[in-house]
């Protein structure tokens, strides 16, 4: 096919905006070397502590809405690699790169140029989202998702098996163990497969039937396990009273974490998922490049089975923050993956098909619209400047809570004693990580307090009120830390900031011992003791 100036040219800016992709992205992953864990992630870590150095059963003696794939994922973490933020950061460079060769691997069947495109720019979104995106359970749960996809052939000659509709439901039960709702695109998946299957088998009820139970039956099997384990280690219960119980009231929450009800929650629903969490410019660059590979695939139905699964997954994943109903940065990742991978079909060409006027129009102005997305949706300019400050500044740049972690961590070792146990007043303020840098022990189940604050009429949050109180003076843990200031807090009708009986026991048994920058660390006295 014969080239004229302007095809060489385009190819070339193409070639070149790769190379730049690719050498930003090297040196991100370079300078994240210098992250340390910071917000979920190390809340997780201190669980998996808890799990591995005292024995606790999430759900029996740790009170958490994390789903059992989570702790799973996490416990293995802390078991092969431990605790060290060396460890997370390889950790985390490691799934990243296996999810990119996914990506890379999925893509390839819409070119070398639409695979690597996809591949660099989730990879450095991702990465630019910064130390507190780190291991996040939807980016973890994306990733068997990623793999999913590649049981989807890339030629429609390729004969498609059972074996391919039971890895599909074992990979999505991996993801539904970590959040469930990522099982939102099974459906999607599980119909590109089965239009695989039908083009050289005849379609049949019987065969639909038997491959959804084939993909069912694998999808449960990760859920049994789990259930056996909780089951095992008299867990069980103790999940489903948080399940069907509390999750319920924690998912009334806002993502500032107010109550709202009725038709407020509606137009707050609505309004939350029209925004796309800021990825906008993402999603309407795959939007683009959905029109650009139909208009120039042909006849290739294996092109357009494909372009129709990513489509409709990035749909999918668009509507997926809403089930949480919390619109968090986090929640994206699932559709800024897919929109990445779609971003990428902007380099999509069909080589069967002469270059017209109108087709090097279209590329233009999808090339155009690519290199001001990257631009934009990094930002280039800040991402740039972090990178600078990485290279210079190190791990300073990223002491956990402007080093009010450090700060707590070391005043803990400095004074704990053998078998000490501390109770944290806090969520994401930093006072779990320090514990978990002093290796401190947990007094109670309830690694948080922000449960006691919110619905606080209804029976179940009364409940917990009242377990809390007595595991406290059952426990009478020698450090009790509150944070006050720089951790989410709970507002609306029903919340209070509020709890008298836990005042009292402050009150009763415990002086100041430590004052530090929006945090007190308080010292059981004398006078109180634990109970025989």
């Amino acid at each position: 096919m014969k080239q004229f100036p302007y095809d060489k040219l385009l190819l070339i800016f193409q070639n070149a905006l790769l190379v730049v992709l690719a050498v930003l992205l090297l040196l991100k992953s370079y300078t994240t070397l210098h992250w340390r864990m910071e917000h979920d992630t190390p809340l997780l870590y201190y669980a998996a502590f808890l799990m591995d150095k005292h024995g606790r059963i999430p759900y029996r003696d740790i009170f958490e809405t994390s789903m059992p794939g989570t702790f799973a994922f996490h416990y293995v973490i802390v078991k092969l690699f431990g605790y060290s933020d060396d460890a997370f950061r390889y950790v985390d460079l490691t799934l990243l790169g296996a999810l990119l060769i996914a990506t890379y691997k999925f893509m390839s069947r819409f070119g070398r140029q639409a695979a690597i495109l996809a591949a660099l720019l989730f990879g450095l979104v991702y990465l630019a989202q910064g130390q507190t995106m780190s291991l996040q359970r939807d980016y973890i749960g994306i990733i068997p998702v990623a793999f999913a996809l590649l049981c989807i052939p890339a030629r429609m000659e390729t004969p498609v098996g059972l074996n391919r509709f039971a890895l599909v439901g074992l990979l999505f039960g991996m993801s539904v163990l970590i959040k469930p709702h990522l099982g939102i695109a099974l459906p999607i998946v599980f119909a590109a497969l089965l239009a695989f299957r039908w083009n050289r088998q005849k379609k049949s009820m019987p065969d639909f039937i038997k491959c959804a139970a084939v993909s069912a039956a694998a999808l449960l099997a990760p859920l049994a396990i789990a259930l056996i384990w909780l089951a095992a280690d008299s867990a069980l219960a103790p999940f489903a009273d948080i399940v069907f119980n509390y999750l319920p009231l924690h998912s009334a929450l806002t993502g500032a974490q107010k109550t709202i009800f009725g038709l407020d929650r509606v137009l707050y629903l609505i309004w939350g998922t029209s925004m796309l969490g800021g990825f906008g410019l993402l999603v309407l660059l795959s939007m683009l490049a959905y029109y650009h590979v139909a208009s120039q695939a042909g006849k290739d139905e294996a092109i357009h089975i494909s372009l129709a699964c990513l489509a409709l997954c990035t749909l999918a994943y668009a509507v997926y923050p809403a089930f949480a109903g919390k619109f968090w940065p986090y929640h994206y990742m699932p559709l800024v993956y897919f929109c990445s991978l779609s971003a990428g079909l902007c380099l999509y060409e069909n080589n069967s098909q002469k270059p017209a006027v109108l087709f090097r129009v279209q590329k233009t102005i999808l090339v155009a619209a690519l290199a001001i997305t990257v631009t934009v949706q990094l930002p280039i300019y800040y991402f740039i400047s972090y990178l600078d400050l990485d290279l210079h500044a190190g791990r300073e740049a990223h002491s956990p809570k402007n080093g009010r972690v450090d700060e707590i961590a070391d005043w803990l070792k400095n004074n704990l004693r053998p078998g000490d146990t501390v109770q944290p007043l806090d969520w994401s303020g930093g006072s779990l990580h320090a514990m978990l840098l002093a290796k401190a022990d947990l007094a109670t189940r309830f690694m948080y307090d922000y449960h006691f604050y919110h619905h606080v009429s209804s029976p179940y949050i009364q409940g917990l009120r009242r377990t809390f109180i007595s595991q406290l003076h059952d426990a009478i843990p020698r450090f009790i830390i509150a944070v006050n200031t720089n951790k989410p807090s709970v507002s609306g009708v029903d919340t209070t900031n509020e709890f008298p009986e836990l005042s009292q026991f402050l009150y009763s048994c415990y002086s100041m011992a430590y004052e530090g920058s929006g945090y007190y660390i308080y010292e059981r006295t004398q006078n109180c003791t634990k109970k025989p």
